[in-house]
């Protein structure tokens, strides 16, 4: 029973140890294409001036 235990919650923990990472690294992503879109718009900005 002790066994069965320590197997689910070391399960549970491992999974959530990788949902963390996954959800980071995609929050990283989406803040690094916004601010090459804010870049890209002010590029262009200027070449209109």
């Amino acid at each position: 029973m002790k066994t069965l235990f320590l197997i689910i919650s070391l399960t549970l923990i491992a999974a959530a140890y990788i949902a963390s990472r996954y959800i980071r690294k995609e929050q990283e992503s989406n803040v690094g294409n916004k601010l090459l879109q804010l870049i890209r718009k002010f590029d262009s900005w200027q070449m209109m001036r």
